[in-house]
């Protein structure tokens, strides 16, 4: 080829990519711009190759990867290009290359370029993981078919041979990148290519199709394709309106790439970034997840292993492989409230939800109409009391389009990007978040599913104009109606969303320490201890879930003078509670034990009232018969005041399968409370006392104040649930010496609260300090179970 032919081949590529380059964006859209200039490239590829002497026989093959191989050429990226050769001379090869290369160079094209043989292609993609991935895209541009296809094919055919050797690299890769690069949907200047949710991961989830590890679909079939044009159409006009080969979209380009892609300004194209990226770091993850589980069951070993066992968690729900799947006799299309229980139970249990499983509920669940039952408001407290291990588990549910079933408003506030740059994540991720926050909180509070719910619904209102707290409080009244909280209830948590900035602002404005500040915001609250209890928790949960300049050393100082100044002036506390009145008696004629078990509606909770002779002793072997079998006290009012012996009224929970016949239940009673507990009893307490649940979230707290009814004092147990936590903490209480008159329990979700009304010599500070012992412990260094961003 003459220099003049390589002159004129310069001139042709370069001319031809400025025409494209200089179209209007109505004229030329960002996909029929890289359509363009992937028909130029290849056309003047084409026309060099030939005048080089690289054709069909010639022992040449030009081979592209990289955008051009995909089709995905971008306006300022480098050619990706491989001159591959039959062994030739070294010089034959050179003057072939110099005549390729060149015109390319002199056309201001960037390029990459490489010249071997089809064995040192797949050599070097064998020993380098970013090789062999990046020849998955490759095509044959110009010359020899048949020995390019050598390169294609045997690059893919090497890539599935080895993937089992190779998938560690590959994901330690990938999640080096990922840190290196952060969220896309949580940076206000995400790189597009490498961050969490950008093109990389989308070819990650190619790679393993490929590989036939995954089929490399979503849970919602067509949104990985969506979602990746999305972020590439962003990419490819970053480049036009900067005139680089940027992959980070800085603030100054992005009302003018939003304007291109016709979405909006730069907070429009922030929320669709946010919305696809998350798309396709969700599909990337479950892409993983079940490449993770294809390779454990791959060879000799896996076909002589036996099924994993599947282990019952919830009604319907069990854990199967490492994953919450559904049980076999699931009833999906019955059941609208089925997903919130396979939530609860993955952030419960620390464990991942099965693609599969979301893909049936996706297709299959009933979508919820009218008031929440009982059981799904406990089942969402459950999930937003869980920690960081709710963060993954909601994400699933939002990516799939479930989590709006439940809670449709949530739509609104979706990928919304915040205005406030001390927010570091998008609206509906800082609710996700200030509930991971609360619920390390739960034991300071009274009323934690007050504190978990207002925190997941307080920032509802940035959705609408105007003050997002007046706003948002008008929302959260017909939702939280929905959810089954009673009218007062009701009332209390529309007054802290109204005024959940109340503390934070007066605390910085005016003096935190002075009764007159106290005084004006607790008349702005009503007077509501509750409001205001829930109130000084979620300020902090909020403040934490901002950002990282926002709970300062400080700002916290002043916080607690504050909340320290109404609580002195408040004079009541909240959730008082009263001595039960159990109406229950037993027949006349010998003591003996008294067992009514009813369902409780729909669900595994159940209604029973027991009376059983004696009293503390009887109280602590019931408590241990009831956890062996497997029966969770979700409410009770117990009263041990003589003459009546145990008398007791609660609501149960089984979890999964049928509760124990009663018959059976009262034999078991009457022997524990003559003979104590048996030995197989014992066995099934310790079976169900391990059951696989992640460290506790919240401090566990005691509280003793002083009793109104009677001389003693009131012991106030605030921990997460744990089975047999009831019994022990009665068998610590008796062991004090403490007499026992009357009980009140509650679960919120995950949280308990259990008020032990105590009397005699016993009842002293010490009995505290024992009970506080034995509760679960939260290691102050380990935020929580689970992963916000998962591979």
């Amino acid at each position: 080829m003459s220099l003049t032919g390589d002159g004129e081949r310069a001139m042709a590529l370069r001319d031809g990519r400025e025409q494209i380059l200089s179209a209007a964006t109505a004229d030329l859209p960002a996909a029929h711009l890289r359509d363009a200039l992937c028909e130029l490239y290849e056309m003047e590829l084409g026309r060099l190759a030939e005048e080089a002497g690289i054709g069909p026989g010639s022992g040449f093959a030009l081979v592209a990867f990289g955008g051009l191989g995909r089709r995905e050429v971008l306006p300022y990226s480098d050619l990706d290009l491989v001159l591959v050769h039959e062994r030739r001379p070294d010089r034959d090869v050179g003057e072939l290359a110099d005549a390729m290369w060149y015109p390319l160079w002199d056309s201001g094209v960037g390029l990459d370029h490489s010249v071997r043989t089809v064995d040192q292609c797949l050599a070097v993609a064998a020993a380098d993981v970013s090789v062999g991935l990046s020849l998955l895209d490759a095509r044959v541009i110009a010359g020899d078919a048949d020995l390019g296809a050598l390169v294609v094919d045997g690059a893919r055919r090497q890539w599935r041979d080895q993937i089992a050797s190779r998938f560690d690299d590959l994901v330690a890769a990938a999640v080096a990148r990922r840190q290196r690069s952060g969220v896309i949907a949580h940076l206000s200047e995400p790189d597009l290519k490498n961050g969490v949710g950008g093109l990389r991961d989308s070819q990650l989830v190619t790679a393993l199709a490929v590989a036939h590890l995954s089929d490399g679909r979503p849970v919602v079939p067509g949104g990985l394709t969506a979602a990746h044009r999305l972020v590439l159409d962003a990419r490819t006009e970053l480049h036009r309106v900067s005139g680089r080969p940027r992959e980070v979209l800085h603030a100054e380009y992005g009302d003018e790439v939003g304007l291109a892609l016709g979405l909006g300004d730069r907070f429009d194209l922030a929320r669709a970034l946010s919305d696809a990226s998350r798309t396709i770091a969700f599909t990337a993850d479950q892409a993983i997840r079940g490449s993770c589980a294809s390779l454990s069951s791959r060879g000799l070993t896996g076909l002589l292993r036996r099924s994993p066992v599947r282990r019952p968690l919830d009604d319907g729900v069990v854990e199967h492989a490492g994953e919450v799947a559904l049980a076999r006799n699931a009833r999906v299309t019955e059941d609208p409230w089925l997903p919130l229980r396979v939530a609860a139970a993955a952030a419960r249990f620390g464990l991942p939800v099965a693609g599969s499983t979301l893909g049936v509920l996706v297709e299959r669940s009933p979508v919820p109409e009218g008031r929440w039952p009982a059981e799904a408001l406990s089942d969402l407290l459950v999930l937003l009391g869980s920690g960081e291990g709710q963060v993954p588990v909601v994400e699933a549910l939002d990516r799939s389009g479930l989590w709006e079933r439940m809670i449709p408003e949530w739509s609104e506030v979706r990928d919304l990007p915040a205005r406030d740059r001390a927010h570091v994540y998008t609206v509906d991720r800082h609710l996700v978040q200030t509930a991971v926050e609360a619920s390390r909180l739960t034991t300071s509070v009274a009323r934690a599913d007050l504190l978990l719910l207002s925190a997941l619904l307080h920032d509802l209102g940035k959705s609408r104009e105007g003050d997002h707290s007046e706003t948002g409080a008008e929302m959260v009244g017909p939702i939280v109606r929905r959810m089954g909280l009673d009218p007062d209830d009701v009332d209390t948590l529309v007054r802290i969303v109204r005024h959940h900035l109340l503390l934070a602002v007066t605390a910085t404005r005016r003096d935190p320490s002075d009764p007159a500040t106290a005084d004006s915001v607790l008349a702005t609250l009503d007077r509501d201890a509750t409001a205001f209890d829930v109130l000084a928790t979620l300020t902090e949960a909020d403040s934490l879930a901002t950002g990282p300049t926002v709970w300062t050393p400080g700002r916290a100082r002043a916080h607690a003078m504050l909340v320290d100044a109404c609580r002195d002036r408040m004079g009541s506390q909240p959730g008082a509670v009263e001595a039960p009145t159990v109406d229950a008696t037993r027949p006349h004629g010998p003591p003996d034990v008294v067992v009514d078990l009813r369902p409780a509606g729909t669900g595994t909770n159940h209604e029973i009232t027991l009376v059983v002779p004696g009293s503390g002793k009887s109280l602590a072997v019931t408590a241990e018969v009831l956890a062996a079998h497997r029966l969770e006290i979700v409410d009770a009012e117990i009263d041990l005041r003589p003459p009546g012996g145990v008398r007791a009224r609660m609501t149960v929970s089984t979890r999964f399968g049928d509760p124990v016949d009663p018959k059976v239940l009262r034999q078991d009673l009457r022997r524990a409370v003559d003979s104590g507990v048996s030995a197989s009893l014992r066995a099934a307490l310790a079976r169900n006392a391990s059951r696989l649940i992640g460290p506790p979230q919240a401090r566990s707290s005691v509280l003793v104040n002083r009793r109104t009814d009677a001389d003693g004092i009131l012991l106030e147990v605030r921990a997460e649930d744990r089975p047999g936590l009831f019994a022990k903490v009665i068998a610590s209480i008796l062991g004090k010496g403490a007499r026992i008159d009357w009980v009140v329990v509650r679960t919120r979700g995950a949280a308990v609260e259990d008020v032990f009304a105590l009397s005699g010599p016993g009842a002293v500070l010490s009995t505290a300090t024992e009970v506080e012992s034995l509760l679960p412990r939260r290691d102050p260094a380990t935020p929580g179970v689970g992963r916000a961003d998962t591979l």
